[in-house]
């Protein structure tokens, strides 16, 4: 299944890189941005530009998916912590067990050295 997955992330990662690429080697040209309410210009090529921007989408998308996942992420939390609790009760119910069972043996020994 996650072999599966990478395949299909290479499938879809490496067109949009290639594209990408051939967008910023093809625009080479500097473009001035400017904020109107404020007496801001700035000078800055297309292609740093479109990174610029695809990196900002990435980490937007990347936080929206982070939040919108918490439910998930606290259902686990809280099915660890159970699971924890259980296997708590199974370690203690198997170091009783075994403390009895070491008993039993050490019984038999005890009435044949009598």
């Amino acid at each position: 299944m996650k072999q599966s997955a990478r395949i299909l992330s290479l499938i879809v990662t490496a067109p949009i890189t290639a594209l990408v690429v051939l967008f910023a080697v093809s625009n080479l040209d500097p473009v001035t941005l400017r904020l109107r309410p404020f007496p801001f210009d700035m000078t800055i090529r297309i292609w740093a530009l479109t990174l610029i921007e695809l990196f900002v989408g990435f980490i937007l998308g990347a936080i929206v998916t982070w939040i919108g996942d918490r439910k998930r992420r606290r259902d686990s939390r809280r099915r660890t912590g159970e699971l924890e609790q259980g296997l708590a009760v199974a370690r203690q119910q198997v170091a009783e067990l075994e403390k009895k069972i070491s008993e039993l043996r050490s019984q038999p020994a005890a009435l044949v050295a009598a």
